[in-house]
């Protein structure tokens, strides 16, 4: 059922879908389309309920994730599936490679904020252009928290979307 309804109405229906190592690229851009989607509502949601200005921020932080992080899904699935395929026991694989993927959106989104901050710093004259390349020590504390923050909730669902999409074509 679930191939099916994937080839009728959802990412099954894009060009090269059925080739595997691209038809791995979209269901983790899928996936990470998925779990962005419901860390702004549940983020939303909280925030509406409690009004806290923290829940905010990280709700703003998630904005410079999504521009990189789908983009990460479908470039990392894609070269996962395409270089690293096994032979046997493709569902667990499927889940290894969704939650590396996973990990590697993580790491890759957390360039936003870091990069942003960098920028910013340098434009107001608070850092020399100079001393830019601390850039690299902004990078570390952006990804423990994308991974604090984040990585809970994403990590396992890319597992998910990994073993699903595996399943998917295992049983059509």
């Amino acid at each position: 059922m679930g191939r099916n309804l994937c080839k009728r109405f959802g990412p099954g229906r894009l060009p090269y879908a059925s080739r595997r190592d691209i038809g791995g690229g979209i269901a983790m851009a899928a996936t990470g389309l998925l779990a962005t989607v419901v860390w702004f509502a549940g983020a939303w949601a909280i925030a509406a309920k409690t009004g806290n200005g923290t829940l905010g921020f990280t709700f703003g932080m998630g904005l410079f994730f999504l521009p990189l992080v789908l983009p990460t899904s479908f470039v990392i699935g894609t070269l996962l599936w395409r270089k690293l395929y096994p032979k046997e026991n493709r569902e667990l694989y499927g889940a290894v490679f969704g939650a590396m993927t996973a990990l590697a959106s993580l790491a890759v989104g957390s360039l936003g904020p870091a990069l942003f901050l960098a920028i910013s710093n340098v434009n107001s004259g608070a850092m020399p252009v100079s001393e830019a390349a601390g850039f690299a020590l902004l990078l570390i504390p952006s990804f423990v928290f994308a991974l604090v923050a984040a990585g809970w909730f994403v990590i396992p669902l890319g597992a998910f979307g990994g073993w699903y999409h595996e399943r998917a074509k295992a049983t059509a």
